[in-house]
C-alpha cells in the first residue's frame, strides 16, 4: 500500500470519527435506514433516551427502535411511520409528522428523507430518519393555549360584567330620567297650584273686603245713624243717653276696625287707583303702626307705569318685605324704592338692621317661609328675587326685578 493510500484511509477514518462525534452531540435521534427501513447507523441519543445500547439498535426498524417490546397493532406511531415510509418510497419527497407518544412520554417530530444516490458507488439507496424531541415545544404550546383560553374566559367574563354594569347604568339613567321628569312635572304642578292658590286667595280677600265694606259696613253705618238720631231726639233719661253715646262710640270703633281689616285684606285703592297708590298708602300705614322706625319712600313711577298683571304682586311683595323688616331686622331706618328702567320694574327694600345672616335667633325665620313666598311670587309673575346683606354696612337689601317690554318713553329716557 502506497503512502498516498494510507493518508487517504487515515483521512477517511478521521472524517468518520468527526461525523460520529458530531451526530452523537446532537439532541435529536439520527438514523441511517436501508431500503427495508432497518437501522444501518445511529447516534448515541438512542442510549440517552434509554431505548437500546448502540450495537443492539442496528437492524431494527423505527417502530421497534422507539417502542421496544411493543407490537405495532393499533399503535399511532407505527401507523404514522408506515404511511410516511410508504410515501417516501413512492415519491421520494421528504416526509414529516408530529405526534404525542404516551409510551415514550415525549412529543416527537419525525423527518424521513432519502439520501441523494451516488452514481459512482454501487451501494443501495439509504434514507435518513431524524426524530426530534419537541416535548418542550408542545408543553409551551399547551401552556400558551391554556393561557389564551383563560384570557378568553376572563375577557368574556369581564365583557359580561361590563355589559351587565352598562345595562344597570342605563337602567339607572332611565330611572333617574323618569324620576327627574316626574319631579319636573310635580314641580310644575306645584307651581301651578301655588299660583292658582294665590289668585284664589286674592280673589277671596277681595270678595271678603267688599262684603265687609258694602254689607257689614253699611249695616253698621245705618245702626250708628239710627242711634245718633235717637240721641238727637227728645231728651230722655240721662242714663239712656249715656248708653246710646257709648253704643255710638263702640260702633265707630267697630267700623274703623272693620275698615282696617278690609283694607288689609284687599285695599280698595289697589283696585281703584293702582299699585303705586297702594304702595304709598301702605307705607303711610306702616309708618303709623311703627313710629320708632323711620320709613323713607322713593317712588319714581306712576300707577300707569305698573302693568295690571303685576299690581297685586308688587303690593303683596312690599307687604312681605316690610313685615320681615318689622319682625326681624331690628332696624332704625328702612328705604322703599319703586322705580322703572328701560325694560324693568324694580321694587327694593333696604334696612340698616342686623343683616340676613346675623339676626340670631331669628335667622331661620328670615330665610324661611317669608322669603320662599317672595321667591315664588316673583317667579310666578316673571320676576327675579334677590336678597342679601346691604353693601358697605349692616342691614339687608331685598330686591325684585320684573322684565317689561320697553316702551317709547323708556327708549326716549334712555337716550
Amino acid at each position: 500500500m502506497s503512502a498516498s493510500d494510507t493518508s487517504i484511509r487515515a483521512a477517511i477514518l478521521r472524517a468518520k470519527d468527526e461525523w460520529e462525534c458530531t451526530v452523537d452531540a446532537l439532541p435529536d435521534l439520527i438514523c441511517l435506514l436501508d431500503v427495508a427501513g432497518k437501522v444501518v447507523r445511529i447516534n448515541r441519543v438512542v442510549e440517552r433516551w434509554e431505548l437500546y445500547p448502540l450495537a443492539e439498535a442496528l437492524g431494527l426498524d423505527l417502530h421497534a427502535l422507539l417502542h421496544p417490546g411493543f407490537d405495532e397493532q393499533e399503535c399511532p406511531l407505527a401507523t404514522a411511520l408506515a404511511g410516511s415510509w410508504s410515501a417516501l418510497q413512492q415519491s421520494g419527497d421528504c416526509q414529516e409528522f408530529e405526534l404525542r407518544d404516551p409510551r415514550l412520554g415525549r412529543a416527537l417530530h419525525v423527518t424521513l428523507r432519502k439520501m441523494p444516490p451516488d452514481a459512482d458507488a454501487k451501494v443501495e439507496s439509504l434514507s435518513i430518519a431524524v426524530v426530534a424531541d419537541v416535548t418542550a415545544l408542545h408543553l409551551a404550546r399547551e401552556a400558551l393555549n391554556a393561557i389564551n383560553l383563560e384570557l378568553e374566559a376572563r375577557v368574556h367574563s369581564r365583557t359580561t360584567e361590563l355589559a351587565e354594569a352598562n345595562q344597570d347604568l342605563q337602567n339607572e339613567i332611565a330611572r333617574r330620567a323618569g324620576a327627574e321628569q316626574a319631579l319636573r312635572r310635580s314641580r310644575n304642578e306645584l307651581a301651578t297650584l301655588s299660583h292658582q292658590l294665590m289668585i284664589a286667595q286674592e280673589a277671596e280677600r277681595k270678595r271678603i273686603a267688599r262684603e265687609l265694606h258694602d254689607s257689614v259696613g253699611q249695616q253698621l253705618s245705618a245702626i250708628k245713624y239710627t242711634l245718633e238720631r235717637i240721641d238727637g231726639g227728645p231728651r230722655h233719661d240721662a242714663e239712656v243717653r249715656v248708653q246710646v253715646e257709648r253704643a255710638v262710640i263702640a260702633l265707630q270703633v267697630a267700623m274703623d276696625e272693620l275698615r282696617t281689616i278690609a283694607m288689609n285684606l284687599r285695599p280698595a285703592v289697589l283696585d281703584d287707583l293702582g299699585a303705586v297708590s297702594a304702595v304709598s298708602w301702605f307705607c303711610r300705614a306702616f309708618a303709623q303702626d311703627y313710629p320708632t322706625l323711620l320709613l323713607r319712600e322713593q317712588v319714581s313711577v306712576a300707577d300707569a307705569d305698573v302693568p295690571e298683571r303685576l299690581s297685586t304682586a308688587v303690593f303683596r311683595s312690599l307687604q312681605e318685605m316690610l313685615n320681615n323688616v318689622a319682625k326681624h331686622a331690628r332696624a332704625r331706618e328702612v328705604v322703599v324704592t319703586l322705580s322703572r328702567t328701560p325694560g324693568q320694574l324694580i321694587l327694593e327694600v333696604e334696612d340698616d338692621g342686623v343683616g340676613i345672616h346675623r339676626s340670631a335667633p331669628d335667622a331661620s325665620t328670615r330665610t324661611g317661609r317669608g322669603l320662599r313666598n317672595l321667591r315664588e311670587r316673583a317667579s310666578m309673575t316673571g320676576g327675579e328675587f334677590v336678597v342679601g346683606n346691604r353693601p358697605g354696612g349692616g342691614g339687608t337689601r331685598a330686591r325684585i326685578e320684573w322684565q317689561l317690554p320697553a316702551t317709547r318713553e323708556d327708549n326716549s329716557n334712555a337716550a
